[in-house]
């Protein structure tokens, strides 16, 4: 589509990029979304509406309420909400996102909506701004390195209100450490996977073929892709099935820790049996269990 307003095209790629304002640095993360703004202040700022493109989540939806984040085997985030104007921004800050004892900034990540003037059908603009306004120089790289992680939680935010609006909701989430040079994509298949194409996730567990076929929406490969090096990650969209939804398979460096992950954003007809919770939850021991042989 073309571009609406001098936004970006509705529905289309995320712009991202990275600034250095003085002493401080932000990420900047901006889409257009093809759903009204109060349909997406839904999805950004409340914890049901987190999970269909982020992670689980509690929200206290007021000044002074907190903003929990859960990242499976990384823990969680706290974030106490700093500005709340529904349905158009909310702001919270993270004091403590090294852990206690270690002396940074405080970090503040604020979503902003604005509807698009047009006479089409509704689309909404979301800006993502997420940064320190103090010591960029020594927490910059730190800053820099969520801009390909904002930039896909957006798309995946664009996806479900593409896609699957409308839909029950659930995440199915499997981590496994894995050793030096494990990579997922490999094992499973999905090696030159190109977006825009079908491509399937195959491996077998317990004697059993299972099999994730969709539309390619994110490939990223490390040094040959827009991901870190040492990192790879393969998301489908999947649109049938028992479990249609976004599927991200992929592997990740943090610090002297390796990870593979298997996420689900499992998005399920209202009416439909089985519901959202109890696919995912398939979805998720199906992975396990993939995952567990892969290592074995």
């Amino acid at each position: 589509m073309s571009e609406t307003q001098g936004h970006p095209a509705v529905g289309g790629e995320p712009i991202a990029r990275f600034e250095r304002e003085g002493p401080g640095c932000r990420t900047l993360v901006e889409v257009t979304v093809p759903a009204a703004a109060e349909d997406v202040w839904e999805s950004v700022a409340t914890g049901p509406g987190y999970r269909r493109w982020f992670v689980e989540a509690e929200l206290e939806p007021r000044v002074g309420g907190a903003l929990v984040t859960h990242h499976g085997d990384f823990g969680d985030s706290e974030g106490t909400i700093t500005a709340w104007d529904p349905p158009h921004r909310y702001a919270y800050v993270e004091p403590d996102w090294m852990g206690e004892g270690t002396p940074v900034p405080d970090w503040t990540t604020e979503i902003s909506l604005e509807p698009v003037p047009d006479d089409g059908p509704p689309a909404t603009r979301v800006l993502l701004t997420s940064g320190v306004a103090t010591e960029a120089d020594t927490w910059g790289e730190d800053i820099e390195g969520t801009l390909t992680g904002w930039r896909s939680a957006l798309r995946l935010l664009t996806e479900f209100h593409t896609h699957f609006a409308g839909r029950e909701t659930a995440q199915a989430l499997v981590m496994r450490e894995v050793p030096a040079g494990h990579r997922l994509t490999e094992l499973l298949g999905l090696d030159g996977a190109v977006v825009g194409q079908q491509a399937t996730a195959r491996a077998e567990a317990g004697g059993r073929q299972l099999e994730v076929t969709g539309t390619v929406i994110e490939a990223n490969g490390g040094p040959r892709g827009e991901g870190p090096a040492q990192q790879d990650s393969v998301v489908l969209r999947v649109a049938e099935g028992a479990a249609p939804g976004v599927y991200e398979f992929g592997t990740m460096q943090y610090g002297e820790t390796r990870m593979s992950v298997v996420r689900g954003y499992v998005h399920v007809p209202a009416a439909a049996e089985p519901g959202a919770a109890e696919a995912a939850r398939d979805v998720e021991q199906d992975w396990a269990a993939v995952l567990d042989a892969l290592l074995a």
